[in-house]
């Protein structure tokens, strides 16, 4: 599921050089504060300017405002249907709360609008996985068998002990 956590901004990278140098300069700092009230300033002035408007929402998504990070890109997608990046974060954010069958149906009308875009493929694999694991957990929980033992596995041999 992390891989469906790491988003892709593509789009929104070639719109964000068009930010203001101080708001990326805030962000890189860490300050996501501050670089918060800079973009509600920018936006005050430009309200349709998307670059700015994603990056608010993955800043307040960073800062585990979800509510506010899922409205924003809501909008987004009201107003620009066809971005994938947006249908990939909005389903990254019904993950991480749990809602997998709200994932899946936004990554799929992402997938409608855009059927190249490989990343929304990716985690739409990600999150049918994940809910193909609960139902085989919960069928055995409900059989009265324990769940399934998970074990790490290794991807190359370690060095022998000295």
């Amino acid at each position: 599921m992390a891989a469906l956590l790491v988003a892709s901004f593509a789009a929104a990278a070639v719109e964000e050089a068009r930010l203001p140098e101080q708001i990326l300069a805030a962000v890189e700092r860490g300050d996501i504060a501050g670089a918060l009230r800079q973009l509600e300033s920018h936006l005050e002035q430009y309200p349709d300017h998307l670059a700015a408007r994603f990056l608010r929402a993955r800043l307040h998504s960073r800062e585990g405002r979800i509510e506010e990070a899922i409205a924003e890109y809501e909008e987004i997608l009201k107003q620009h249907p066809q971005l994938p990046e947006a249908y990939n974060n909005l389903a990254a954010l019904y993950v991480t709360k749990g809602n997998l069958e709200q994932a899946r149906l936004i990554l799929e009308q992402g997938m409608q609008t855009s059927p190249a875009y490989a990343t929304l493929y990716r985690n739409l694999g990600s999150v049918y996985m994940e809910m193909a694991r609960r139902s085989y957990t919960e069928a055995r929980l409900l059989r009265g068998e324990p769940p399934p033992l998970e074990l790490e596995l290794l991807e190359r041999p370690l060095a022998p002990p000295p």
